[in-house]
């Protein structure tokens, strides 16, 4: 099942407009878009339809209700996790309850009780309600509904000219922000038929990678102080900002900001070739300082015990449940859109994104090591491009989309994914003729791996919660658009 070619459904644009809707689907390397009429039974039949993840569907179809109340369930049946008992309770009169939480009564078995979290949240985050039902310490069941801040991500995004469009694009999940300015980016070039030279599309991985390294470290570094062990923790929270480092150096802004257009990527005008080999020089000195802490970390007892055999989650359970990015990879899938994007061979050795999938046994263990892996793949595929960047193939004048006054070609929708370091995040925009937004589809990876962390922490102790979701690490607001 590792291997599998199959598509899986992952994206469901569903437009107010128009006779048609528009299903998304995966495989190992490549997003591929399917043009379906709508229809009257559509709700029902993609309900009864397996090859559609629940969660996605309540994601592009799901409305906002009053609270949820299920007391008068047996409290068996609720805990069931078949898809028949959760479309029982979550589709009534036509109409599928969202991801959004209105308030929600469960019921609890003899023996339990039930445990909420949130939505205030002890640490600087975004809201969110977690209702455990729990036995003793050991977990049952959890249940997570978020939609509180209500952004209005989508309806901002109507009207918008590409320029304007990148600049909220940024805001969707701020630690994915190259990853979508450069599927928003990708998404418009489709649209007005631009070809991108191959040295704007180098600058893009470039920084896509910087982005997932940066990231990479911080977590492990979170996972590490879950569990107490503090010298990987000091390591990977003062040296997480060596690549946001870097991303200022390139850019100008430490998130990636404002750089990634449609057509062009706007480097830091102050950028010159020396900084690019300090980029490579401190690149090796970080490599090398993560690689002595991981492995020590690696080598410890206390780690190991802690995060083996820990909030599991299956292959079965990924593909049935359409989970991708790295959740679906930790164990031992193969699904990275980078497979697809031949400028990854750039390079005398290519990045690497095979690793042997007996190392991955889908639990928090092997998100850890898979995170590991991952910073050391892109961080030596980095160190092997970094220096043939074009500094003259940036914009530096004005932005190519007001210059050449673009018009669209086609009707659309013009879609993008990119495999960001939490998975691939897709992006579809419907466009008038003069390239401002109709509507929009965007898909978080977050909106299906919720639904994995609910499954992984089944079973595990009320105590290993916050080391299971971190090792998930998953966005709020990429889901609550």
């Amino acid at each position: 099942m590792a291997d599998r070619k199959s598509k899986i459904a992952t994206g469901l644009f569903y437009p107010a407009q128009g006779t048609d809707y528009y299903v998304f689907k995966i495989s190992q390397s490549n997003l591929f878009m399917e043009t379906q009429k709508k229809g009257v039974s559509d709700l029902l039949n993609m309900l009864m339809d397996r090859k559609y993840p629940l969660w996605l569907l309540r994601h592009s179809l799901g409305t906002s209700e009053l609270p949820e109340d299920y007391t008068d369930r047996d409290a068996r049946e609720y805990l069931s996790l078949k898809r028949e008992a959760y479309v029982s309770r979550l589709y009534k009169q036509g109409t599928l309850r969202g991801l959004k939480y209105s308030g929600l009564k469960i019921p609890i078995l003899e023996g339990c009780y039930s445990h909420a979290v949130g939505p205030i949240h002890a640490g600087v985050i975004e809201p969110g309600h977690f209702r455990f039902v729990v036995n003793g310490e050991q977990i049952q069941n959890l249940e997570i509904r978020l939609g509180f801040q209500k952004r209005g991500i989508l309806s901002k995004l109507v009207g918008c000219d590409p320029i304007r469009a990148m600049a909220i694009a940024e805001t969707i999940s701020g630690d994915s922000t190259v990853a979508y300015s450069y599927a928003f980016s990708k998404a418009f070039e489709s649209a007005f038929q631009w070809k991108v030279s191959p040295d704007v599309e180098l600058w893009r991985m470039v920084l896509l990678e910087v982005e997932r390294i940066a990231v990479h470290i911080g977590d492990m570094g979170a996972i590490a102080g879950d569990i107490g062990y503090y010298p990987l923790l000091g390591v990977c929270s003062t040296d997480r900002g060596v690549p946001l480092g870097f991303m200022e150096t390139l850019v100008g802004n430490r998130m990636g900001k404002g750089a990634l257009y449609p057509g062009e990527v706007r480097a830091n005008p102050k950028l010159v070739a020396s900084d690019l080999k300090d980029i490579k020089k401190k690149l090796v000195a970080l490599l090398r300082k993560i690689e002595i802490h991981f492995g020590k970390a690696a080598r410890d007892s206390t780690i190991r015990e802690r995060l083996q055999n820990c909030g599991i989650l299956r292959t079965t359970q990924a593909y049935t449940n359409g989970v991708i990015g790295m959740a679906c990879r930790a164990t031992g899938m193969k699904l990275d859109l980078r497979y697809g994007q031949p400028l990854y061979s750039h390079a005398k050795e290519p990045l690497q994104l095979d690793h042997d999938p007996a190392s991955f046994h889908g639990d928090a263990w092997s998100r850890f090591y898979l995170r590991f892996l991952e910073f050391q793949a892109s961080s030596h595929w980095l160190l092997q491009v970094i220096e043939t960047l074009n500094l003259d193939a940036s914009g530096k004048g004005a932005f190519r989309v007001l210059k050449e006054k673009p018009e669209v070609k086609g009707s659309g929708p013009f879609y993008a994914g990119v495999e960001g370091w939490r998975g691939s995040n897709l992006v579809a925009l419907l466009l008038n003729q003069n390239g401002t937004i109709k509507e929009a589809y965007i898909r978080d990876p977050s909106v299906l791996n919720w639904h994995a962390l609910e499954i992984a922490i089944r079973g595990e102790l009320v105590g290993d919660f916050p080391l299971n979701n971190k090792s998930f690490n998953l966005s709020y607001v990429g889901v609550d658009l």
